[in-house]
């Protein structure tokens, strides 16, 4: 490891020491509004330069979650300019994946009809990976500027297939699953050009464990709740992972949810199910990142796969912190919200 890359190294793994506490968790679970969050994140976390000069009085949920993500958005920059050769192809993965993020939130958006304040913005660094302009992504009233101002982009051919005008809603779970499948193509061809290395094995495992269940839970959810047919459902399916075609048929064949998860169970990667404690179906794949990631951290001597690692147990920090303000805003019982979380 060069001296630079094991200075990434340990920049990641300090910024994970700084990571929210048992006790932190504790004493969030016990904020009774929004305010009070953030007062908590800013007087004892990390979190202390995340809201500027923002105040807690009047302190909106859109708000506050739009400037946590700006914050995490930030603290990626800082790993990924600081060395040219970590960095490069985690930026352009971390800014394809905040780009699917804001798309799939202004067609919720969308589709609600749901008026929302945007204010997001992208670092420089990963600003010159971007192919959209998230700013003006968020002025589209309808489908139609939707699809205008995505416009010379490589979302445009996705994108442009669906016409809202034919649909009672936009179908964000098929264009979800589309654009993601894109990621992980360009995710996968980045991983290959670290060659057969121990690096390569590592973010292949992750990224193959991830999507395995990613897939699972897309078979699940479709049968469960849609009850469509197996060739509609295995068109869902992402590309890559370690679950063999003949496993994946078996699962959009299967008659009932529970024989989904006896197929699964089989598998190598599914025999991680019953290592898990979860109370909730979308819970599972949080927890595998989790477990993973955190395996990573404390295990890998690879740069790259530390700060990959370190990236999702921010964003899985974030879902946490967006459960616990959605159950002080709601008045939630805290037992309720605690189930939701995953550290």
């Amino acid at each position: 490891m060069s001296d630079t890359s094991y200075a990434v190294y340990a920049r990641a793994k300090a910024k994970y020491g700084k990571r929210l506490t048992d006790k932190d968790y504790k004493a969030l679970l016990n904020c009774q509004s929004v305010p009070d969050v953030m007062a908590y994140l800013k007087q004892n976390t990390q979190y202390i330069n995340a809201f500027g000069e923002a105040n807690e009085r009047g302190m909106r949920r859109g708000l506050f979650e739009s400037l946590l993500k700006q914050y995490q958005i930030n603290e990626f920059d800082t790993l990924c300019r600081y060395e040219l050769s970590v960095g490069e192809d985690i930026s352009a993965y971390v800014a394809h994946k905040t780009e699917i993020n804001e798309i799939i939130r202004i067609l919720t958006m969308l589709n609600s009809n749901e008026k929302r304040s945007y204010n997001f913005t992208v670092p420089a660094h990963i600003a010159k990976k971007t192919s959209i302009n998230l700013n003006a992504l968020a002025e589209v009233k309808n489908y139609e500027q939707f699809i205008e101002a995505v416009k010379n982009t490589r979302y445009e051919k996705i994108l442009s297939k669906y016409n809202s005008n034919d649909l009672k809603k936009i179908p964000i779970t098929q264009i979800e699953n589309e654009l993601y499948t894109n990621l992980y193509i360009e995710l996968y061809n980045a991983i290959e050009k670290s060659g057969k290395s121990a690096e390569y094995v590592e973010l292949k495992s992750f990224f193959d464990s991830i999507i395995d269940y990613r897939n699972f839970l897309n078979i699940v959810r479709l049968k469960k709740y849609y009850h469509i047919d197996p060739k509609t459902v295995n068109s869902y399916i992402i590309p890559f992972g370690t679950l063999k075609p003949a496993v994946i048929d078996a699962m959009c064949h299967a008659q009932t949810v529970e024989e989904v998860y006896d197929i699964m169970a089989q598998t190598r990667t599914g025999k991680l199910i019953d290592k898990l404690d979860y109370d909730y179906l979308d819970e599972l794949e949080i927890k595998v990142k989790y477990k993973k990631a955190k395996h990573n951290m404390y295990f890998s001597d690879s740069a790259t796969t530390v700060m990959i690692s370190y990236i999702v147990l921010c964003e899985i920090e974030l879902h946490n912190l967006i459960c616990l303000t959605e159950g002080a805003r709601y008045n939630v019982d805290k037992s309720v919200v605690e189930l939701l979380l995953v550290y």
